[in-house]
This record gives C-alpha cells, sequence and structure tokens, in this order.
C-alpha cells in the first residue's frame, strides 16, 4: 500500500481504496447503517472500557480504607519500641516514635496529610514490608515537629531520616523509597508553601547501575525547586556504603578505632 501511495503520488487511504477496489474486497463498501453499528459498538467499548477503570479505582481505594484502619489498629496495640532493639542498635538509632509489636517486629508510620494510612513493618534482622493494599505513594513518616518557614530534609529510609533528625536537630519526613522522593517532596511544598526550606538528602547508590538515589533525588529537588545533598564520602569508605545512615556507622567505627590504646 505504501509502494502504491508513492508510485501514485497519493494518500495512503487512496491507495488503500484502489486496491480494494481490484481486489473486490468491499472494506469500503459500507452503508449508513453498517457506520452506525460500528460507530455504536466503539461507543460501548470505550463505556465499558471507563466502567471497568472506575470499578478498579473504587475497589483500589476501599483497600486503601482497609489498611489504613488495620494500620490504627496495630498502632494502638503495639507498645513503645525498646531502646535496644537488635535493628536501633544496629543501625545506632534512638526508637523516636516507633512501635514495636510481638516478635520484635518494630512499626513505621506512614501518613499522609497527617494521617497514619499504612505500616512499615521490620524485622529485627532487618526485613521490611508494608502492609498489603495500603497507600505508599506519597506517603511519609515524619520525624520531628514540621511548621511553615522551617528547613524540612526529605529522604528515603526511615533509619536515614532518623540519622539526619538525630544530627541536624531539623523535621525529617521519609519517603521509604528513591520513587516517593518526588510526590513526598511535591507534597510537602504545596502543604507548606515556598518559605519552607526543602532539601532533599539522597541516597548515593555508587555500586548500582545508573545510580537510582542520586538520579531521584536531583528530580525531586528540581521540581519542588529544593536544595540537595549527598553523603561526602571520605577517602577510604567502603563503596557498598550509600546512605547518611552508612556513614555515619562508617564514621563511628572509625573514631572508636581512633581512640583504642
Amino acid at each position: 500500500m505504501s509502494l502504491l501511495a508513492y508510485l501514485r503520488n497519493c494518500r495512503q487511504l487512496e491507495a488503500a481504496k484502489e486496491i480494494d477496489e481490484r481486489l473486490r474486497l468491499g472494506l469500503f463498501d459500507l452503508t449508513a447503517a453498517d457506520a452506525q453499528q460500528l460507530q455504536e459498538r466503539r461507543l460501548q467499548t470505550e463505556q465499558e472500557r471507563m466502567a471497568s477503570a472506575l470499578r478498579a479505582q473504587q475497589l483500589l481505594e476501599e483497600k486503601h480504607v482497609d489498611t489504613a484502619r488495620q494500620a490504627a489498629q496495630l498502632w494502638t496495640m503495639a507498645k513503645p519500641a525498646e531502646r535496644l532493639h537488635t535493628y536501633l542498635l544496629a543501625k545506632g538509632l534512638q526508637p523516636h516514635q516507633l512501635r514495636q509489636l510481638s516478635h520484635g517486629r518494630l512499626l513505621v508510620p506512614l501518613c499522609h496529610d497527617g494521617r497514619l494510612v499504612n505500616l512499615q513493618t521490620i524485622t529485627p534482622d532487618g526485613g521490611k514490608r508494608f502492609l498489603s493494599g495500603g497507600r505508599v505513594q506519597g506517603c511519609y513518616s515524619p520525624l520531628g515537629k514540621i511548621s511553615e518557614g522551617c528547613r524540612l530534609y526529605v529522604c528515603e529510609g526511615w533509619a536515614t531520616g532518623a540519622t539526619l533528625h538525630h544530627n541536624t536537630g531539623s523535621p525529617v519526613v521519609c519517603a521509604m523509597n528513591a520513587g516517593n522522593l518526588k510526590p513526598v517532596a511535591m507534597a510537602m511544598r504545596e502543604r507548606y508553601g515556598e518559605t519552607l526550606e526543602l532539601v532533599i538528602a539522597g541516597d548515593d547508590d555508587r555500586e548500582t547501575l545508573g545510580n537510582p538515589g542520586r538520579v531521584a533525588a536531583n528530580h525531586a529537588a528540581h521540581a519542588t525547586d529544593a536544595l540537595v545533598v549527598f553523603p561526602d564520602w571520605p577517602q577510604g569508605t567502603p563503596t557498598d556504603l550509600s546512605d547518611f545512615n552508612d556513614l555515619y556507622l562508617w564514621l563511628s567505627g572509625q573514631y572508636r578505632e581512633s581512640r583504642k590504646p
């Protein structure tokens, strides 16, 4: 068809009609009734597609509501996290607002517009998972009090956020993963305005192809007119370290080594 259109110096539709006439296929011989029926079928298909998308969205919202209710129940049942919890000791951190269930599972709260909507559980060996069916995108775990005009750090994981909060005294919101940095940063900018001194504290995934942590942090900073910072690795730092908690632990270890007699 393209060749015929080229040889005839005409549009492909005209070439297609010529081929149809020569081969007597009758593809363009639609009656007015046929055309109307075809249009109705197309309209019905589109309506069914939209209805299916609406049902899927409604089911998703129902799951979000159910998971938020489950999160609230678990949060109420749990007790304040123990300072000597294995995970917290390994990270060199205080519990802050974390709570703890049986079998040593830590609960990290995820909020949206200040409301608890999901939880991340952390096992003593560091295994992490969210409640199934809950919201994650645009949600965050806060540390410290956020107010208009303050400096606010946005980072990935909770351990990174707790490290930043401990060492700077500034409030932090933990986006939980690199892909959520931008949605959370945009939500903070929208909620607290241009006076907020927003700082994206990115992971530096030096051993991962493309360094997704650095890329995501830069994108979030660009989208929200925020500052962006990354760990400043001293000479000799192992390249498998990637975030501010890694840097904090490594520097603490170096200091302890230097104090040995």
